[in-house]
């Protein structure tokens, strides 16, 4: 991999790094009111050593519920511009083990996690899941491909592959955003 590579390739880390923070943020902002005093958001809470190289998993917030003493680990994920797994990232929090591990050091439901998911690859850039087409540039070759992003394709994928797990996808300017304020205080 030539430097030249690398060095957009960090570019475009980068810019997927503020995206992410920026919906981090936001999910943080808009369901903050919408909880109970009793409620508690944390933002970037420390990692959760699973390994015993002392590794472990770093999650965008955890919320408590100081009168139950329950807590609930959020992972949330942005995606604009398709085709860069973003429900598969999330995926790593349905294992069995990391559950286990999680549950052993805090006072969590069954499933101590909840996925959160928004952006342009779940709604669309109307916000009315329609299909939309990107462009991207190859460091390599210099030429533009386009894709199509279909927004109902990934809600699919989000459902079936988080089927019967703690999830919210967000509709289009978080208008749900009460339902899963909801959905979260039923859990914790």
């Amino acid at each position: 991999m030539s430097a030249n590579h690398l060095s957009n390739r960090e570019n475009w880390q980068m810019g997927a790094r503020i995206t992410g923070d920026h919906g981090e943020n936001q999910f943080i902002e808009k369901i903050s009111p919408l909880l109970p005093s009793h409620y508690e958001i944390v933002p970037k809470p420390k990692k959760i050593v699973i390994y015993s190289d002392n590794k472990g998993i770093e999650l965008d917030s955890k919320i408590i519920n100081h009168k139950t003493g329950k807590c609930l680990f959020v992972e949330k994920k942005s995606g604009n511009q398709g085709g860069n797994a973003t429900e598969e990232r999330a995926a790593k929090y349905l294992s069995p083990g990391i559950k286990r591990k999680v549950r052993e050091q805090f006072d969590t439901p069954d499933e101590p996690f909840f996925a959160v998911f928004s952006g342009d690859i779940f709604n669309g850039r109307d916000g009315n899941q329609s299909t939309y087409t990107i462009e991207r540039v190859s460091a390599k070759t210099n030429k533009v491909t386009k894709t199509k992003v279909h927004p109902p394709l990934y809600r699919e994928k989000v459902h079936l592959l988080f089927e019967g797990e703690n999830y919210a996808i967000m509709d289009a300017n978080f208008s749900n955003i009460n339902a899963v304020a909801k959905q979260i205080m039923e859990i914790i």
